[in-house]
């Protein structure tokens, strides 16, 4: 199964990559601004997608919209979703909160590379604490309690197809939550 969510997302993650802020904390010139709009950004994204991932899984933690808005409450950036944003995703069966789930556990690799780059970020040095972009362990272990959990059984080819498609739904999801730009409130 994670062979095949791999392949079946590879070029909606690198595009996804391209597409948002966290790029510029690669290069280490991301602003203020920019920072707290990923942010938001990113609170949207996962709020969305975790609360639909632990209606189908018993055992899912939400754990990464939980960090976020704790970074957004730092801000004095209200965490709030727009309704019309919401009802965009959902997950309808546990096949598909396992295809979610990998766009969403699998986001920990990248957020490790992430936050050892912030420290790198001149105009972020006054941000003490990142909570989403923290860099702990633990957001590793739910990635490889995941992947354990997906290789612990066998799928049908067509829960494949159903967890491949709903994978893709996923990440076209945060493309559209990285469109989004912090209200006016």
């Amino acid at each position: 199964m994670l062979t095949e969510l791999r392949k079946a997302t590879a070029v909606l993650h690198e595009q996804l990559e391209k597409e948002n802020n966290a790029k510029l904390i690669l290069n280490h010139t991301i602003t203020p601004e920019q920072y707290k709009e990923l942010l938001y950004q990113n609170y949207i994204a996962y709020y969305c997608t975790e609360k639909e991932i632990s209606r189908q899984l018993q055992d899912y933690r939400e754990s990464k919209y939980l960090a976020l808005e704790k970074d957004l409450k730092a801000l004095n950036i209200p965490a709030k979703v727009p309704a019309s944003i919401a009802q965009k995703f959902s997950c309808n069966s546990e096949i598909e909160a396992l295809g979610a789930a990998y766009v969403v556990e699998g986001s920990a690799m990248g957020g490790k590379i992430i936050s050892k780059n912030l420290t790198e970020c001149s105009k972020l040095s006054h941000i003490k604490n990142h909570y989403f972009f923290s860099g702990k362990r633990e957001d590793i272990k739910s990635w490889r309690a995941f992947t354990k959990k997906l290789e612990s059984r066998s799928f049908s080819d067509e829960e494949i197809r159903t967890a491949q498609s709903k994978a893709r739904e996923t990440f076209r999801f945060f493309s559209i939550a990285f469109m989004i730009q912090i209200p006016v409130f």
